[in-house]
């Protein structure tokens, strides 16, 4: 009779390890199966500037980092080499999705191609918040998802430079425009807000896209100046593009011929301007994208609503700001 009542309660055991084993995994699998996620597991959110090669992202990322450390999250940041990346962006969401991120922040290199990784996002249960640089709104309709987007209004930014230059430049000032990536719809705001706000004061002469990259930047305006030798102004999309430009300015020794303005409001492009080298720049504030995009994954990982759109600022930067704005950018930019 012992025998039998040891052999009973060795059964029970096992049975009951083995249904305890079975209602772990059903839980695992229905939170797999649920945005929502339980108070036990922590929150890992997958973070892709479009590059870690730029203090602009780089400020950005740490912003993020602070919230993540707040909110007591695991944050996962990786980004491609250049901002054209858009091949490696791809790459790097679907490898998110498959270690099991619980939600994704995007600076999208490019909307193309993004679609399947969404449609992926979505049949995952993973949330995705859009930063800086919006999806286009074909390839949200095209994957069948909602995301929320928080960034600059870059037409309004651009809109304060152009006005500022209005005021500044006599009318048909010969003006050199240098875009970023073709299609991106900020780099299309950036140039036509600056249109708009600088009316009939530029006359634009050139106009190249140089990818928001420092040696592209400086590769255009040097054909630029060759082809256009009494050029006054050139107006870039980014402080990158207007480093590389002022360089080729300096080169050439035109600058007292010609001003640069960029649009961003990093570091250098601040120090640049402050000193005046470069005219003026427009600030964002990439630090409160990062927070705003971590704050609100873990939201929508939660099961809570998140605001749909954020106008995060901007901020036009001259000689007169430009100290005031090194000492905000300076908690972040390190």
């Amino acid at each position: 009779m012992k025998k039998l009542v040891a052999v009973l309660m060795s059964l029970t055991l096992i049975f009951g390890g083995v249904l305890a084993g079975c209602s772990k995994n059903k839980d695992k699998d229905d939170n797999a199966k649920n945005p929502s996620k339980g108070d036990d597991s922590k929150i890992v959110v997958g973070f892709i500037p479009m590059t870690l090669n730029n203090e602009f992202f780089i400020t950005m990322v740490n912003g993020a980092k602070e919230k993540a450390e707040e909110l007591g999250i695991e944050l996962k940041v990786q980004a491609g080499d250049q901002h054209a990346s858009a091949a490696d962006q791809l790459t790097i969401v679907e490898n998110m999705i498959t270690s099991g991120v619980d939600a994704i922040c995007i600076v999208p290199s490019s909307s193309e191609g993004l679609a399947a990784a969404l449609k992926k996002c979505k049949e995952a249960n993973v949330p995705v918040i859009n930063i800086d640089t919006k999806l286009e709104d074909s390839v949200l309709k095209e994957a069948g998802v909602e995301v929320p987007f928080y960034g600059t209004n870059n037409y309004e930014g651009a809109k304060a430079i152009g006005e500022y230059v209005a005021k500044n430049f006599a009318k048909g000032t010969k003006t050199a425009v240098l875009t970023g990536i073709a299609g991106q719809q900020n780099a299309a705001d950036r140039k036509n807000g600056f249109i708009k706000g600088a009316g009939d004061s530029i006359k634009i002469v050139a106009e190249q896209s140089a990818n928001w990259e420092v040696d592209q930047g400086y590769a255009a305006t040097q054909n630029i100046l060759t082809a256009n030798p009494d050029i006054e102004l050139v107006y870039c999309g980014n402080d990158g593009m207007a480093i590389g430009a002022l360089r080729a300015v300096k080169e050439a020794k035109k600058e007292k011929q010609v001003k640069v303005i960029g649009f961003d409001g990093v570091t250098e492009a601040l120090n640049l301007v402050e000193n005046g080298e470069m005219f003026a720049t427009c600030a964002q504030f990439p630090a409160e994208m990062g927070k705003l995009g971590v704050e609100n994954a873990v939201k929508l990982v939660k099961g809570e609503k998140a605001e749909k759109n954020i106008d995060t600022g901007a901020k036009l930067i001259t000689k007169d700001n430009a100290k005031e704005h090194k000492e905000y950018l300076s908690k972040y930019a390190g």
